[in-house]
């Protein structure tokens, strides 16, 4: 990319360029390169270009020099070009698409994301759980993972994992088996999908589910990457579900980046004697996450929804979409002020007010007196 580019203009106010300079931005990045997202809100994604091109010093980025390099070897066009000819497409921050739960990863929120497939990844992430664990499980974490992926996809919960080995893998086929879309985080670009020996997993995620990555296609996949493309499952889902894993393993790192956003993880319980289940007993033992006995368990963490559609109910205002994703923006641990739930449901403020003073009318959600709003499962089928 030139210094003279329309991407790289300071003053660029066009929309079309600007999102264009915030998928270069992405092209060029590690995920949740520290400091960049904060750079961009500041002086916007064309400023941020020309400062790192010319290699301001001022600019807050510790990697502001790699990252310069690489934009200036950046060829944009081709990785726009490569990403409609495999069928994928690019969202940013403001799309509909886009998940507003993401804005909770703070200084290392996510710039762009490449998806393919045909779900719709904001709407399906709404209700959905991570399930997670280790790659070398056993055939009791395989058979958890895939029947209580199954149940809760009947459930209307999507599934959101890894696409690895294992407990990942058996999670994605006990969705798709009962006919529901998954949503699989990947650690390289859509289009070099690892492992290899899940290339007809991925294509039927495809085809059903998404495929989701903060890498261009093309780009490989790295160790680092997984420990960062963790921090995604946890922020995209509802709840975050660890079946089995090592004392130190990716899922029991999923499950501390949901600590961290304030969502609520479980854990299935193991033998004492396996090492597979080491890290899920010490995060039920260390109260870090709760006992997960059955997937009634983790559905009742996430706080499902449930509204009448028999007819000749009164029709009271709490079956719109506008108010189903401001009650799915609640939880049932972290209180939210009426603010961070208009950002993560994309619903104005206004009107987060409104249904916001219904859903406590029905006793489907509660406010103490810092003005936090929780949600309170099963009054909405009481």
């Amino acid at each position: 990319m030139r210094a003279n580019a329309p991407e790289a203009d300071p003053d660029v106010d066009d929309a079309e360029t600007l999102r264009r300079a915030r998928i270069a931005l992405a092209s060029v990045c590690e995920p949740g390169e520290p400091g960049l997202p904060d750079a961009i809100d500041t002086f916007g994604p064309g400023a941020v270009i020309a400062r790192l091109l010319r290699s301001d010093t001022g600019l807050r980025v510790a990697r502001k020099a790699a990252i310069g390099e690489r934009l200036a070897a950046l060829d944009l066009t081709q990785v726009l070009d490569r990403t409609e000819e495999i069928g994928a497409r690019i969202i940013v921050p403001g799309d509909r698409e886009w998940p507003h739960q993401l804005t909770d990863l703070g200084p290392r929120r996510v710039l762009a994301l490449w998806l393919w497939g045909s779900a719709d990844l904001r709407l399906h992430a709404l209700r959905s759980v991570a399930m997670v664990g280790a790659r070398a499980c056993t055939r009791y974490g395989e058979f958890v993972a895939r029947e209580w992926s199954a149940a809760l996809s009947q459930e209307g919960v999507t599934v959101v994992s890894g696409g690895a080995y294992g407990i990942d893998a058996a999670a994605h086929r006990g969705a798709l088996a009962v006919d529901r879309a998954t949503i699989c985080v990947l650690a390289g670009g859509v289009d070099n999908v690892y492992p290899r020996g899940h290339d007809g997993l991925f294509t039927q995620i495809i085809e059903r589910g998404v495929l989701v990555s903060e890498a261009p296609p093309g780009e490989v996949v790295r160790r680092r990457r997984f420990l960062s493309r963790n921090r995604v499952i946890a922020a995209l889902a509802s709840a975050t579900c660890v079946v089995e894993a090592a004392a130190r393993s990716g899922a029991a790192s999923t499950a501390h980046h949901a600590v961290e956003l304030a969502r609520p993880v479980l854990a299935v319980p193991g033998a004492v004697t396996s090492a597979t289940s080491a890290g899920t007993n010490k995060l039920i033992a260390e109260q870090i996450a709760a006992l997960a006995a059955d997937p009634c368990d983790v559905a009742a963490m996430i706080g499902p929804l449930q509204v009448s559609d028999q007819p000749g109910e009164r029709f009271d205002g709490r079956r719109s979409a506008q108010y189903r994703e401001v009650i799915d923006a609640l939880s049932v641990h972290a209180g939210r002020t009426a603010t961070s739930i208009a950002r993560r449901s994309g619903v104005e403020d206004k009107q987060v007010r409104a249904h916001l003073a219904t859903a406590q009318r029905f006793g489907e959600a509660r406010v103490d007196e810092w003005e936090l709003w929780r949600y309170v499962p099963g009054a909405s089928s009481a």
